[in-house]
C-alpha cells in the first residue's frame, strides 16, 4: 500500500493526486487478517507536507459475543486530515513520514484504523436487534437449560444473568 508522490511532494502547494486501492486477501505484519481492501485516497500538497484523505471498506471474520458463531465483519474507514511530512520535518510519529524518495507508506496507517474500528464486543447481524427471549430461542433448547436472563424493571435490558450450577452471575 505504498503510494509514490515525488511529483506532488515537491510540487506547488495545493496540487492534488488521486489514488484507489483495490486488494484481495491481506494480511498484516502482526497477523490480522482482512478479506479485502478497497477505497480511494485524495493526496493534497500543504506547506506542511502532504495531506491524506479517503475512505476504505473492508471486512474481518469475528466472532459474535452472543453466540459465539464466526461471521463476516464489515468496516468502513474514514481517513481524514492525515498529514505526512517529509522525513526532514520533526513529527511525533515515525509512520506519518513520507520517505527522501517520495514514496507513502499507507500500511502501518491503515492497519491501526482497522484495529481501532473492530468493536469491543462484536454482534452477528442476526442477534443485534432481537429481545433476551428472542435470543434464548436463537440459542437452543441446550443453551437455555444453563442460562437464565433477568429483565430490569422495564422488561428491555438484562440486569442479571444466572446459571444453575454457580448461583448467577452479574
Amino acid at each position: 500500500m505504498r503510494y509514490r508522490l515525488h511529483k506532488l511532494l515537491y510540487g506547488p502547494v495545493g496540487e492534488t493526486q488521486s489514488a484507489t486501492l483495490d486488494l484481495g486477501v491481506t494480511t498484516f505484519s502482526d497477523g490480522l487478517q482482512v478479506h479485502f481492501l478497497r477505497g480511494e485516497f485524495h493526496f493534497t500538497r500543504i506547506n506542511q507536507g502532504i495531506l491524506v484523505q479517503g475512505e476504505v471498506d473492508t471486512a474481518i471474520t469475528a466472532q459474535c459475543t452472543r453466540s459465539l458463531d464466526e461471521f463476516e465483519l464489515p468496516i468502513h474507514i474514514k481517513l481524514e486530515d492525515l498529514l505526512f511530512t517529509t522525513s526532514s520535518t520533526p513529527t511525533d510519529s515515525p509512520n506519518l513520514r513520507i520517505g527522501e524518495d517520495g514514496w507513502l507508506d499507507l500500511t502501518e496507517t491503515l492497519r491501526e484504523e482497522i484495529i481501532l474500528a473492530i468493536p469491543i464486543n462484536p454482534i452477528h447481524p442476526r442477534f443485534r436487534n432481537i429481545s433476551a427471549q428472542q435470543l434464548l430461542h436463537e440459542l437452543g433448547v441446550a443453551d437455555q437449560d444453563w442460562l437464565d436472563i433477568r429483565l430490569d424493571s422495564a422488561g428491555t435490558q438484562p440486569s442479571t444473568l444466572t446459571s444453575p450450577e454457580d448461583g448467577g452471575l452479574s
